[in-house]
């Protein structure tokens, strides 16, 4: 028996070659065939190959990927910040380029101040500014905006001064209807709105006039606007009438103001 396996072995090699030498044709058959079932396996084979290189490729590049990533996000935060800071830069120009028009229509006893402070408490309405008697700014200096009049100061030091505003309820300044030329007391009232008082009862005012500072008590200067009447009511007396008074500056958001020298000083 130990001769039938080295003739198998033999049988095995010497099959296919004689099928080949005695009919090519199927030899040619059944290499197609083996090769169009193969081709698939060979196909997959191929793109994992190619999708394993493609990982290594990539994991090796991973630190780099991830460094210029990295710069890119730190770029594109820097420019950012600089398109922010241009706006703010070119808010803060038109603001400064209404003071300077409004300047030259007001006073040139006039300089510009930056709000730096503002008081905490809800029960008042206090500003402090960067401008002081150094700058010509003393006690009872009015401060408008291009919007409309804000307030006084009431305190002033050499660098700085700390002014009271218009909702204030400590505030006073004597005021005029444009359109019926009826002059009242605008009080501040700690809120969003102005109180317009000491009307005459027959006073034509109505919602919309316009309310602009009138000239006496000898501190505001006349003409410039307060607000709108937003309501007219009848005092409990039935002797005069009160106007409630949405002011044109939106105190909240005061960043710089102009300072008008007093009719008064003091």
């Amino acid at each position: 028996m130990w001769f039938k396996r080295p003739l198998f072995l033999a049988g095995a090699v010497l099959f296919p070659l004689l099928i080949g030498a005695t009919a090519p044709r199927y030899v040619d058959q059944l290499r197609t065939f083996t090769i169009s079932l193969s081709q698939p396996f060979l196909e997959l084979q191929n793109h994992f190959s190619a999708f394993l290189d493609r990982q290594i490729q990539f994991l090796a590049e991973w630190p780099k990927l991830r460094m210029e990533n990295e710069a890119l996000r730190a770029e594109l935060q820097r420019m950012k910040t600089e398109l922010e800071a241009s706006r703010e830069i070119k808010r803060q120009v038109s603001r400064l380029e209404a003071l300077l028009h409004l300047k030259g229509k007001i006073s040139d006893r006039s300089v510009a101040a930056r709000v730096i402070g503002r008081d905490p408490s809800h029960w008042s309405r206090f500003i402090v500014i960067n401008k002081g008697s150094r700058d010509g700014v003393r006690k009872n200096t009015v401060l408008v905006h291009p919007d409309g009049l804000v307030g006084k100061v009431v305190a002033a030091g050499r660098h700085s001064a700390r002014a009271i505003l218009l909702p204030d309820a400590e505030s006073r300044a004597s005021a005029m209807n444009q359109r019926t030329r009826d002059v009242g007391l605008i009080q501040g009232m700690g809120s969003s709105r102005l109180k317009m008082t000491y009307l005459d009862r027959f006073s034509d005012v109505q919602v919309d006039d316009l309310i602009i500072s009138s000239g006496l008590g000898g501190i505001y200067p006349k003409g410039i606007p307060i607000g709108t009447v937003e309501t007219v009511v009848s005092e409990k007396n039935h002797l005069g009438l009160y106007a409630l008074v949405k002011p044109f500056v939106t105190f909240s958001r005061l960043e710089e103001v102009l300072c008008v020298s007093s009719q008064t000083g003091g």
